[in-house]
């Protein structure tokens, strides 16, 4: 089981911890983290931006997308908009994106004391631990 730093804004951490965002879409130009280096048993730190890690969550399933087009992401839009609640705004600035990586989500776990975890990078996905 690989572990993940995933950097959320917003209140997506919140929606993910009380179960209402059941599925994570990370949309972009390359293939960067998570694409194709994420898979169903592993876990992924969530972490607010600017703040602490709040929580964990499992990975139920991935699928992940490459050269995609308008079509594809309308697609993508239409069928996993409730699950992600991604707003407008998101499929708007994503709308030239190349990959897209769909992590399914389960077993939201908050900490009881959130982890303070040294990010070096600014990039919004980090592998802390590969299998």
């Amino acid at each position: 089981m690989a572990k993940h730093l995933a950097v959320f804004v917003g209140d997506a951490v919140e929606k993910i911890l009380k179960g209402e965002k059941t599925v994570e879409l990370r949309l972009a130009l390359s293939k960067i983290a998570p694409y194709g280096q994420i898979k169903k048993g592993d876990a992924i730190l969530l972490k607010e931006s600017g703040d602490k890690v709040l929580g964990q969550v499992s990975v139920d399933n991935v699928l992940f997308y490459e050269n995609l087009d308008g079509e594809m992401i309308g697609r993508l839009r239409k069928e996993y908009t409730t699950e992600t609640g991604m707003p407008d705004e998101f499929w708007q600035r994503k709308a030239n994106a190349r990959y897209a990586s769909i992590i399914f989500l389960k077993n939201p776990r908050r900490f009881l004391t959130p982890l303070k975890i040294k990010k070096h990078s600014r990039l919004p996905w980090v592998i802390l631990e590969k299998d």
